[in-house]
């Protein structure tokens, strides 16, 4: 067992590496170390002078049988077992990523020993799950594809794995990582976040919380009165859903058996600035990996108009961290749902802020699952429909198999003739309305007065609306829950988009 050579947590048995990419391994270990690497009978020394080391091997191809590394110091050799060179993802984000196979709609699980999973302990800071261990639990390793297994990890990391699987005929690996309740800010690294000047008004914020509190046992000693509190209130919402309550209802219960349920924001906070980064993110990179995965912004309705300058942060951070600039990005863009006690629709402006973080020039796409919600729950139960989008995306772009994974997207509009004509992107294919009405459109007259347009017309990719002087702005799914009835002709949704005349 090794004492004075440590590896970092994720390098376990049935591991599985990104082939053809450099393959990481880093730890810990005594100063002044020589470590020597097998892989494939092929040897590797390298020596370090500090007290951590970061080993970098040349790429290796796909396998389909699995292999052993050892890595060895002068006092300690570590064997890996059962590795694996495959296609590496992570998947990452907020509930609805989180959200497990046991939770989503009935659907067959099969073994595979060709896909593998691996979940970041979801623990808020550094040793919670000593502090609070019928709270937190730190127990992470790999496993293959297993009905057994399966049920507690995320339902769109499976789905995504076993539709590359099907489709590739490859190793495919899930990292999941990912936190319920959590924030953009969470999940971009300290230097990127104070560097970044207009996220300012999100770290004052911070502060002012932190400031609440004269002192670190002030803040700790309301941090354990709150945490039972708080995993009281998620029992109750689970017990509400197992009998039938609706998302909303259950929380309606659950508030009316807790009313003040939430633990004070904080250095223990797990969705803190970074703080998702530093107990999660950090746990994993810089592995080699595929491309990220991305379900997120349900909990930043509030943050709005910092949503879009922070997701293209978290992108570059995660870039620089996993030492790849050109690690590619797909994220899904936030499902439908009424979010009750909020005005103005704000989570479509954040809808509208993710639409303008893609650029696939770039290696960052969207995909939307603006149709795939439910009003009365935010996380909806069908996790296969926006998977299947997902690796739709990834086989196009990352494989070049299958064309127009990508939803069509507003593009231009020109005035003329009494009709402003709209034209789309993104997806060559005509549009078609599912209710054959061309429902979904609206506009705001001079009066700010907001009235459905009726008489629209669609040829191709697009669309024509009648105009009248007295419209400022059209809208199309512009809002938290809207009717999504327009659609390319391979079934996905025209995102949501407001023009200002």
């Amino acid at each position: 067992m090794a004492n004075n050579l440590k590896l970092a947590e994720i390098f376990q048995d049935h591991m599985m590496f990104q082939a053809d990419a450099p393959i990481r391994i880093f730890g810990s270990c005594e100063t002044n170390t020589t470590i020597t690497v097998t892989v494939f009978n092929k040897t590797f020394d390298f020596n370090f002078d500090g007290t951590t080391f970061l080993i970098e091997l040349p790429a290796f191809d796909f396998t389909l049988e699995s292999f052993d590394i050892t890595i060895q110091s002068k006092e300690d050799s570590i064997v890996i077992q059962d590795c694996i060179f495959g296609d590496l993802f992570i998947a990452s984000g907020q509930s609805n990523m989180q959200f497990t196979m046991k939770e989503s709609l009935d659907e067959p699980i099969e073994d595979n020993p060709l896909i593998r999973f691996y979940e970041v302990p979801k623990l808020p800071y550094v040793d919670a799950h000593i502090e609070f261990p019928y709270f937190y639990s730190s127990n992470p390793h790999w496993f293959s594809c297993t009905k057994a297994e399966v049920k507690n990890f995320s339902a769109v990391g499976y789905f995504v794995a076993t539709s590359l699987f099907e489709q590739l005929k490859r190793p495919i690996g899930i990292i999941s990582c990912n936190m319920g309740d959590t924030s953009v800010f969470s999940w971009i690294d300290k230097a990127s976040l104070f560097d970044q000047e207009s996220l300012k008004p999100y770290l004052d914020f911070y502060q002012n919380e932190i400031d609440k509190y004269r002192s670190v046992e002030e803040y700790n000693e309301r941090y354990h009165i709150q945490l039972p509190r708080l995993m009281e209130f998620y029992g109750q919402i689970d017990k509400g859903i197992k009998e039938g309550l609706s998302s909303d209802k259950a929380h309606e219960m659950a508030f009316k058996y807790y009313p003040d349920p939430y633990i004070p924001m904080g250095p223990k906070h797990y969705n803190r600035p970074s703080g998702c980064f530093d107990m999660m993110v950090q746990k994993v990179v810089p592995l080699s990996i595929k491309a990220a995965l991305y379900y997120q912004g349900e909990s930043d309705h509030q943050n709005k108009d910092l949503y879009e300058v922070a997701f293209k942060t978290m992108i570059q951070s995660w870039r620089k961290s996993f030492k790849n600039p050109k690690l590619p990005f797909v994220y899904v863009q936030v499902a439908n749902y009424l979010y009750p006690g909020t005005i103005n629709h704000p989570i479509a402006e954040v809808r509208d802020a993710q639409t303008r973080c893609m650029n696939p020039k770039d290696l960052i796409y969207m995909v939307s699952a603006i149709d795939l919600g439910e009003a009365n729950n935010i996380h909806p139960k069908d996790k296969k429909v926006v998977s299947k989008r997902i690796s739709n995306i990834l086989l196009e772009y990352l494989y070049q198999k299958g064309s127009y994974s990508l939803s069509p997207q507003f593009d231009t509009y020109f005035i003329k003739n009494q009709l402003i004509e709209i034209h789309t992107k993104n997806n060559d294919l005509p549009l078609i309305s599912k209710s054959q009405q061309n429902h979904g459109f609206y506009a705001f007259t001079d009066d700010s007065t907001l009235i459905e347009i009726n008489d629209v017309k669609i040829r191709d990719k697009t669309i024509n609306i009648p105009y009248l002087p007295s419209y400022k702005v059209i809208s199309y799914g512009f809002t938290s829950n809207p009717v999504i009835d327009i659609y390319s002709k391979n079934d996905l949704p025209l995102l949501p988009f407001k023009i200002k005349l």
